[in-house]
């Protein structure tokens, strides 16, 4: 049997037990469209790993840590090069994160559909559709449950970003380790 770490697909059993809860509470979340699931030729439920991970995030469910394996997706969208880099560079070092970057609001919603980044790190100034617009796009749409931590050197830009779904706002210059605590509540390490 593999590790809960390497398992791709769950069943209802094993998710309850994971989490610590009844079976029924389980099956009630499939059955209220809470938690995706699909059935086997033998009408089993089957949950598969990045339902579950989303299901734990929007919920703001802690994640298992027998559940955590590899790293968690983050992009980062910043249009200054020197401030990707020390980004990119801190949260590498802390390990546990495989970073993306891209440097316009264009790029930045392609690579959300592509890769689907369970964290955004968006600077509200770049080129093309701006970080607000980029923002209330990734929010519309009610499948995607990235976290967003919006960042802008203009502070007054904080209402509007979070009216458009950011999660959170951070004023340049950024304070690395306060940063770093959002991604770990946003992401739901414990």
């Amino acid at each position: 049997m593999s590790s809960p770490k390497t398992k791709s697909i769950f069943t209802t059993h094993e998710v309850s037990h994971l989490l610590h809860v009844n079976p029924r509470s389980v099956i009630n979340w499939i059955e209220q469209s809470l938690l995706a699931s699909y059935r086997t030729p033998g009408g089993h439920r089957r949950i598969r790993r990045e339902d579950l991970l989303a299901f734990l995030r929007k919920h703001q469910i802690p994640t298992p840590a027998t559940l955590v394996e590899g790293k968690f997706l983050v992009l980062i969208v910043e249009d200054e090069e020197e401030i990707t880099k020390i980004l990119k560079t801190f949260l590498e070092r802390q390990g546990g994160y495989d970073v993306r970057t891209a440097s316009d609001g264009i790029s930045a919603l392609i690579e959300v559909g592509r890769i689907k980044p369970q964290l955004l790190i968006l600077d509200i100034m770049i080129p093309g559709v701006d970080g607000v617009e980029v923002c209330r796009r990734i929010k519309a749409d009610p499948g995607n449950t990235t976290a967003i931590i919006a960042i802008s050197g203009l502070p007054d830009w904080e209402k509007k970003i979070l009216q458009a779904g950011a999660d959170a706002f951070m004023a340049k210059p950024l304070d690395l380790e306060k940063l770093y605590s959002e991604a770990k509540r946003f992401l739901r390490i414990l």
